[in-house]
């Protein structure tokens, strides 16, 4: 894990951010064609939050636009256990359900379950103890993958122990992933795999021969302050700590600041 070059025969996926249609801020088109003109990324997958509607879309216009990368389905499913990120899937998941029940719901249609930003106390993750749980199972209810690299700043606070504890305890494929918000996010994070397809990017989450790879952390400055109070009224944040109330209250007192 750690800023990777991409080696010889080896491509790169992001299969974590966020559209408009749900709590991002670009629009399909806007993060197709940022995807197209200012990264590398051979595959993406947009997860929205309960919501596979933006992932449609966004396959139908890669394929009419003739894109160089490929879109997979998929969505970030609230279990009742902390967020799941659903991918290679063609039917939408069921919310708040158990997460072995997600979990089975997703690998009958041929999906992959990733566990993004794991243990973060600050979102709605998968903590440990579930983690654990998981581990110990032996009746065919598992895990594919790990997010150990998610370009969050809420997430980041469990990065080493993720690390740790899926070497020597869950050996889940690592991933990386931006869980891009905002356009300039996209790619920051994201996961290497052997080949270059959205197929060789599934056999290999399957097989464990991933890497997770960081261009490094997204400034708030870079992105833009307005932006992220806007993201912040507008669309909710992703941290459980800082609803939409605080987000208004700082935007009053910069107003009245004028």
């Amino acid at each position: 894990m750690g800023n990777w070059e991409r080696p010889d025969g080896h491509g790169i996926a992001d299969l974590h951010m966020h559209s408009s249609l749900g709590d991002g801020m670009a629009s399909i088109y806007q993060i197709l064609e940022y995807v197209e003109h200012k990264t590398d990324l051979d595959v993406i997958a947009i997860t929205d939050h309960d919501d596979i509607r933006g992932s449609y879309q966004a396959r139908e216009l890669a394929a009419k636009k003739n894109y160089r990368f490929e879109v997979v389905t998929g969505m970030e499913v609230t279990t009742l256990h902390g967020h799941l990120i659903a991918v290679f899937i063609e039917e939408p998941v069921a919310p708040l359900a158990r997460l072995d029940t997600t979990v089975e719901a997703i690998h009958k249609q041929g999906g992959l379950c990733i566990v993004p930003h794991p243990m973060s106390w600050l979102m709605r993750s998968i903590g440990q103890t579930t983690l654990d749980r998981f581990s110990y199972r032996r009746d065919g209810i598992h895990l594919n993958g790990i997010e150990l690299v998610n370009s969050n700043i809420a997430a980041r606070i469990s990065y080493e122990k993720s690390k740790r504890l899926n070497r020597k305890r869950y050996h889940l494929a690592e991933t990386g992933a931006s869980d891009a918000h905002f356009l300039v996010m996209i790619g920051s994070g994201y996961t290497v795999f052997p080949g270059k397809t959205a197929a060789d990017l599934k056999q290999a989450l399957i097989d464990r021969t991933t890497n997770a790879g960081s261009n490094g952390p997204v400034s708030l400055k870079k992105i833009g302050y307005g932006r992220v109070l806007k993201q912040l009224m507008f669309k909710g944040s992703p941290l459980i700590g800082i609803p939409k109330l605080l987000a208004k209250k700082f935007g009053r007192s910069k107003e009245t600041s004028k």
